[in-house]
């Protein structure tokens, strides 16, 4: 019946895991959008929203472009790299190489959405992803009371960086509006936030330390991270399981100072703004509303 009927497919599920490897991913982010392509070319051809990741084309400018063909510009992927998060890149790439050739095979309209990290939603009180790795850190941050005097590498780049967010609320609204007028082809919109505004994790503590929240900033980035771990391995059981203390190793060098985001999304800018999907009619901005949100939120929820 649904294969008779359906004509949509919205495929935003996967097991979102930046620890697991590729073959622990495999199942359900690879066979599990197979299964999918399976049902949407079956009795009639049905339209394929697919949301992945922009760390499928981080580092790969060819790749990165909106209009390349990942099977070109990324042929193959190394499955023995110990880079952050290797393996859920990997799963959502198979993703993209499976739709493009569903496309090319059977005439899929296929409109593939690369999101960066997807934040809260800016008015729903209490609703949280927890277990992200943003969650995790204002939560760590806001227990330990410890926070790096700048996240980034010293002496890169004019000092301005920028924190590639944004909130699920738009990113919704673009996926169902874009994904809707994606009726032929093969689209790729990179779901980045482009604004050079110097709204960086920097920022996002200032607008903590503002709201009232404690925070001492330590001044070298190594003795952070080791007074940091230490205070996180100190917290109760039921907090350290919510804290970032699994995925400490992704801050534990610098992060690089980028003055926008690290991919191009002129498609997806020109889309949200033919769309009319902000009052602004463009990609929004991180808010400080939304950052102490997260801190009530997490209050909440008896985190911190």
């Amino acid at each position: 019946h649904l294969a008779d009927t359906v004509d949509l497919i919205v495929h935003p599920a996967a097991l979102v895991n930046h620890v697991l490897s590729y073959d622990q991913l495999f199942g359900p982010n690879v066979l599990g959008t197979a299964e999918l392509i399976r049902l949407a070319v079956t009795s009639r051809i049905k339209q394929f929203n697919y949301l992945s990741t922009v760390t499928v084309v981080l580092g790969n400018a060819a790749a990165a472009d909106e209009t390349a063909d990942i099977r070109t510009t990324s042929p193959t992927r190394d499955l023995d790299g110990d880079r952050y998060a290797d393996g859920y890149a990997a799963s959502k790439w198979a993703g993209e190489v499976l739709l493009r050739e569903a496309h090319e095979t059977f005439g899929l309209p296929v409109a593939v959405f690369r999101s960066n990290l997807i934040l809260a939603h800016p008015h729903y009180r209490g609703q949280l992803n927890i277990p992200d790795v943003f969650t995790r850190l204002l939560l760590s941050l806001l227990a330990t009371g410890l926070a790096p005097a700048t996240f980034y590498a010293r002496g890169t780049g004019d000092g301005r960086g920028h924190f590639d967010a944004l909130p699920v609320d738009f990113t919704a609204r673009a996926v169902t509006a874009l994904g809707d007028d994606a009726r032929e082809g093969h689209r790729t919109y990179n779901v980045v936030n482009p604004h050079e505004d110097g709204i960086s994790l920097d920022t996002v503590v200032d607008w903590l330390v503002a709201a009232g929240h404690p925070l001492a900033r330590v001044q070298e980035h190594t003795e952070w991270t080791e007074r940091f771990g230490t205070a996180l391995r100190a917290l109760p059981d039921g907090l350290k399981q919510h804290s970032l203390l699994p995925l400490l190793h992704a801050f534990a060098e610098p992060l690089e100072l980028l003055a926008g985001s690290a991919l191009p999304a002129d498609r997806f800018r020109a889309a949200v703004r033919a769309a009319a999907l902000d009052p602004e009619n463009d990609i929004p901005r991180l808010s400080p509303d939304l950052i102490t949100k997260y801190a009530a939120d997490l209050r909440a929820h008896r985190l911190i």
